[in-house]
């Protein structure tokens, strides 16, 4: 990984829309190869299901707290809106 990261250059394009990418690789052979994606999975044009914000979450936070605490978590933040405070949520987020 450490010798990819270094032969990726990354540059902010202000004339592209912030939900949009547009990559350009060089092989080694010296073959480009281009992809250009308008609208990226989360933004507002394609939003993410709500099963796949779960499966994005559950793969960022289980290494940390574990997937039952996970699980916990996520459907604490889907009822937050009848909490009567977030001390119970907040307590969640914390790994054990």
């Amino acid at each position: 990984m450490v010798a990819l990261r270094r032969k990726v250059v990354a540059t902010v394009d202000d004339a592209i829309d912030e939900a949009s990418a547009d990559v350009t690789a060089v092989l080694a052979d010296g073959r480009r190869i281009h992809v250009f994606v308008e609208h990226a999975i989360g933004s507002l044009q394609k939003p993410m299901s709500d099963a796949q914000l779960e499966g994005k979450f559950h793969g960022l936070a289980d290494p940390i707290l574990g997937s039952p605490a996970t699980s916990r978590l996520i459907e604490a933040c889907w009822n937050v809106g009848s909490a009567a405070d977030l001390r119970s949520l907040t307590v969640l987020a914390v790994p054990a």
